[in-house]
């Protein structure tokens, strides 16, 4: 069968995958970005070239490659179950993300931090966001956030451990803890549960370290993981997080650097006591009309 100006099948593949493979992608991505797209252009060229031969041919092209890479899947379950079972851990982490402006434009803001958790005791991060400092205290009774610019706090008791003061915080005061998805438990049920194609897509450098470049998409975004190249720590570098529902695709880009996984957690280090300066601030209650789904970059670029 002939496609327009493509003499086969097989052919059209090769000419479709060049731009791609040109940017570096690996055979098995090329494979796997087909499935969804070939299948459209491949339909095109057949109205546009007036050929009645699909029926007799498409026993012949390739089978596509299974939307979810049981290699990418490993590896990504590796990372995840890996940080999942650090009793103590903290990281240092930086974030970008886009606006989008009247549909066309982009505007990139930042955020950056240091977490650190030991699952037993509690939880604290600091985050920098412009010119505005949040601290976030949690010591297994209570919970409280401090506003440093406004030498201001608010604080709530909680009994419980930090996967559920996440979904507490989230579901009451609309309070995302930073990077929250990563350090969670589970981080490995965010990510990959909620997958619908999962792809390995090359070997490359982070930062001169070597890591696994994988990706992720379902029906409301697509994600990109880099994971290092070490069995016994398989850290997770990088992820880029794209809407595709909004105009000019806007992306947010978490970095993390300098994870510890036995780092030295001084005492009180998870509770803050204010002094007779500070104002005390009411926690603010979530709108009953507002979703949880609006939270496009929910625990990372919060």
């Amino acid at each position: 069968m002939y496609v327009g100006k493509y003499c086969s099948h097989q052919n059209f593949f090769e000419d479709y995958k060049a731009p791609f493979a040109k940017c570096g992608a690996s055979e098995k991505y090329m494979r796997h970005i087909s499935e969804k797209n070939l299948f459209f252009a491949l339909m095109v060229a057949f109205f546009a070239s007036g050929s009645t031969g699909w029926a007799q041919d498409s026993a012949a092209t390739e089978t596509p490659t299974p939307p979810i890479d049981a290699e990418a899947v490993e590896i990504l379950a590796g990372a995840t179950d890996f940080l999942a079972s650090q009793a103590l851990l903290s990281v240092n982490w930086f974030v970008s993300y886009d606006k989008v402006i009247d549909g066309r434009e982009k505007i990139t803001g930042v955020r950056s931090g240091f977490s650190l958790l030991d699952r037993d005791a509690g939880f604290y991060s600091f985050a920098e966001n412009g010119m505005d400092t949040r601290e976030y205290y949690f010591d297994g009774a209570s919970f409280q956030i401090v506003a440093v610019e406004e030498n201001a706090y608010a604080m709530t008791p909680f009994n419980g451990n930090f996967e559920g003061l996440v979904v507490r915080a989230r579901e009451e005061y609309d309070v995302v803890l930073p990077i929250w998805t990563v350090l969670s438990r589970t981080s490995r049920g965010e990510l990959l549960d909620t997958a619908d194609h999962v792809a390995y897509l090359s070997l490359t450098r982070v930062a001169g370290r070597e890591a696994h470049h994988l990706a992720l998409s379902n029906y409301d975004g697509d994600w990109q993981v880099w994971i290092a190249v070490d069995d016994a720590r398989p850290e997770l570098l990088m992820m880029v997080g794209t809407d595709p529902y909004q105009q000019g695709w806007p992306q947010y880009r978490a970095y993390f650097s300098d994870w510890n996984f036995a780092p030295e957690i001084p005492e009180g280090a998870f509770t803050y006591i204010p002094d007779d300066t500070v104002d005390r601030m009411a926690w603010p209650k979530v709108p009953p009309d507002r979703g949880l789904s609006e939270r496009s970059v929910e625990g990372v670029a919060e």
